[in-house]
């Protein structure tokens, strides 16, 4: 008996405040109608306190999507950073679960899916996996374009053009369009010309390459269940909330703005020409969402999740969280006396560094937590899995001002390196505006039908077992859903 479609759009942190506000403009037609026609549930992530100590980095996105397709709360699956061992998860993600009942299924870009698995129609991991495995093989360049762009996100894109178009064109083997691969390929000349003002464009270029093939192996291979990881949606908001909403922050400059401006209102005036970007990338996600409707058979569920929310997040109070990446984190190590060690640029300015075994690992983390700018304050914050360090940069405002300030360690008092040598700031006005909050939603709708809840808010453990019962399956032994079923039809 063939099983329902589900289709899962992953639209990271996307917040329903947007959601509403610019479906009730009239802007987002089909977020109004899978709105009107399907079901919207809130999630929660039992047991996160706001107000406690790096309340943002417990609901980081990579540890919450985890949950999403396992049911596992963060303290169950245990994952803390890209680049984890995840084998002792292996089989308990929703597309494990499908694989094991012989359900066909497709995953494109999920966080923390690495590496390729099972008898999957497709299977193309998120962008900072380890490797570029993915299936089939005729998407491998375009893995290897995501994980060239995802390491050198904020690097001149000439300095890796060649590389990237030739990764780039070998993709339109697999699905990309012509018009995606030359926008794509035209960006490095648009930001010549109209300068900073178009580089959010580079974040809009990953979920246009994604949407062309997602749909392209969709079409071919029409799985019951398939996943599609977007990010655009979290960038804009990430920097863009204040330029969008500018009356709910305060008219006073924070730590990075005066670096580069004078008055409030010189920076008003320069975030205008950023006030669109947020907007755009729902309004693109609308048509998409328009385009899945129309390639799916009646019955057929669409499914948006966000994983977490965001909101706004004031940078003169709130929030110290400019543009920053860590350089040649090796060299720094190296200067400590830290040997045989691998590091990774995941997210950076995270770092995942692996070591040959837990002893070294843990001797490593406490050497690297005497590291410091100043103050009490330590230069990274440090989780450690085993023979895994995973290292959070912490930077403080003082580099605002001085950023030629000394990164010292606490066990050598000769111990000197500047810390501009290490830490790169953005030549631009670039910083958070908004940030990470534990509310996030579950917007389902199905072709030809209607779909109701039966709760407003649900724990982010329900979102699994709901997927599998959309699927025709059951919850697994492990899942705890507290209701039990989430969606109903009719």
């Amino acid at each position: 008996m063939p099983h329902p479609h589900l289709l899962v759009i992953e639209l990271n942190e996307a917040s329903e405040h947007f959601i509403r506000k610019f479906s009730s403009k009239g802007t987002l037609p089909w977020f109004a109608r899978f709105l009107d026609e399907g079901a919207l549930v809130r999630t929660s992530i039992p047991g996160i306190d706001p107000t406690q100590e790096r309340y943002h980095r417990l609901i980081s996105p990579w540890i919450i999507w985890p949950t999403v397709y396992t049911g596992l709360m963060p303290e169950e699956h245990g994952i803390v950073g890209y680049g984890q061992d995840i084998s002792h998860l292996v089989g308990k993600w929703v597309w494990d679960v499908c694989n094991e009942q012989s359900v066909s299924h497709g995953v494109f870009g999920s966080l923390m899916s690495f590496p390729p698995r099972g008898d999957a129609d497709f299977y193309l991991p998120e962008a900072l996996s380890d490797t570029a495995d993915c299936k089939p093989q005729d998407m491998r360049a375009l893995q290897e374009l995501f994980l060239l762009a995802a390491h050198n996100y904020s690097g001149n894109f000439l300095n890796m053009a060649a590389t990237a178009s030739n990764r780039l064109l070998r993709s339109m083997a697999g699905g990309t369009r012509f018009g995606t691969a030359l926008r794509t390929l035209a960006q490095p000349l648009r930001e010549q010309v109209q300068g900073p003002r178009v580089g959010p464009e580079r974040a809009m270029l990953h979920s246009y390459l994604s949407f062309d093939n997602y749909h392209s192996l969709f079409l071919k291979y029409r799985p019951a269940f398939s996943t599609l990881n977007l990010n655009h949606i979290a960038y804009m908001q990430h920097r863009f909330w204040r330029a969008s909403e500018p009356a709910a922050f305060k008219a006073q400059l924070s730590a990075t703005d005066e670096r580069f401006f004078k008055s409030v209102e010189a920076r008003d005036a320069e975030e205008r020409k950023y006030s669109h970007w947020i907007e755009r990338g729902f309004r693109w996600m609308d048509r998409m969402l328009g385009q899945l409707a129309d390639s799916v058979p009646d019955g057929t569920v669409i499914m948006v999740v966000t994983g977490l929310g965001q909101r706004a997040y004031d940078p003169v109070s709130e929030i110290h969280n400019p543009v920053v990446r860590l350089v040649e984190p090796e060299i720094l190590f190296e200067k400590m006396g830290l040997s045989q060690f691998q590091v990774f640029h995941q997210m950076n300015p995270d770092v995942t560094v692996n070591f040959e075994s837990e002893a070294a690992a843990t001797d490593a983390g406490t050497r690297i937590g005497e590291l410091h700018i100043e103050g009490d304050d330590p230069l990274f914050h440090i989780d450690r899995r085993g023979h895994q360090l995973f290292l959070e940069l912490n930077v403080p405002p003082v580099l605002q001002k001085e950023p030629d300030s000394l990164i010292q360690y606490r066990r050598d008092n000769a111990f000197h390196v500047r810390a501009s040598e290490h830490i790169w700031q953005s030549a631009n006005n670039e910083q958070s505006t908004a940030h990470h909050e534990d509310t996030g939603l579950i917007l389902a709708w199905q072709k030809g039908g209607r779909l109701s809840a039966a709760a407003e808010t649900v724990p982010i453990t329900d979102a699994a077992p709901a997927m599998l019962q959309v699927l025709g399956l059951d919850p697994q032994s492990w899942h705890k859903p507290s209701v039990d079923r989430l969606l109903v039809a009719g």
